[in-house]
């Protein structure tokens, strides 16, 4: 996945143009004065609540929370979209900190207040011992009281929407095929990706990758979450604090780290 992006990161954010990222800000906000029961100051500078984004991209999301006062921490695999993170902060005057690493095998210094996982990053993660590690690192990094927030793709996202059906998104100056083939014994979905970007002179360059992910259910979620000693909390429908839909694409897991 992650040569992809490199090569997708200077259109990233023309694909994402649909993800209203004031709103996702303001969703994680509910959830986190709802749920959080996290004691004190926080970790960041002057006691403000410190966040940690896991598979943070170009760092739009994780921008959007430090004007809502968090000081953040976004970790990526792609160098390229953290180029593009750093640049957005360096633009803002912000002082957000970027690293390039592996998000199962992530390293931080201290402590966090709050922990997001978005836009389907843990179904990009196909190996589940993976994903169990990711929240065995959680559970060292959150402070207690403090949550881990992850949206994941519906089985209905993987195998019906997607599935394998062929999806066109058509831009400006880009044009991005999906080939998508599900298969449900392995809930591994594939997409063959062909994007066709202009360049400079009016011609386009072509260029092809493959896109890995597995759906998760409830289940697994739940038993990686409380072997690594987070309890669940809640499951909710996109963006609102109502049950996922039948008709849903994604929903959002809150986990919390007990308070010893």
């Amino acid at each position: 996945m992650s040569d992809g992006y490199e090569l997708l990161a200077s259109h990233y954010d023309t694909l994402q143009q649909a993800v209203d990222y004031p709103a996702w800000a303001q969703f994680i906000l509910l959830l986190d004065q709802r749920y959080s029961q996290r004691a004190g100051s926080g970790d960041g500078c002057e006691g403000r609540p410190l966040l940690l984004d896991l598979g943070c991209g170009t760092g739009t999301f994780a921008l959007e929370m430090e004007q809502h006062g968090y000081d953040v921490i976004g970790i990526d695999d792609s160098a390229a979209m953290l180029q593009a993170a750093r640049e957005k902060a360096q633009d803002s005057g912000s002082a957000a900190l970027f690293l390039q690493q592996d998000i199962s095998r992530f390293e931080l210094y201290g402590t966090v207040d709050l922990a997001t996982c978005l836009l389907d990053t843990l179904n990009h993660i196909v190996r589940p011992e993976a994903v169990q590690r990711v929240f065995r690192l959680l559970a060292n990094y959150l402070n207690p009281g403090a949550l881990f927030i992850a949206d994941v793709g519906t089985l209905r996202h993987f195998a019906q929407t997607r599935g394998n059906r062929t999806i066109i998104q058509d831009h400006e100056n880009l044009t991005l095929v999906w080939q998508n083939h599900y298969r449900p014994q392995s809930r591994v979905s594939r997409a063959s990706l062909t994007w066709f970007a202009r360049t400079a002179d009016g011609f386009y360059e072509r260029f092809d990758e493959e896109v890995v992910e597995r759906y998760y259910d409830h289940t697994f979620l739940l038993k990686a979450a409380q072997s690594a000693g987070l309890e669940f909390i809640a499951r909710t429908g996109e963006l609102t604090l109502n049950p996922v839909r039948s008709s849903g694409e994604r929903q959002f897991y809150i986990f919390r780290r007990r308070i010893s």
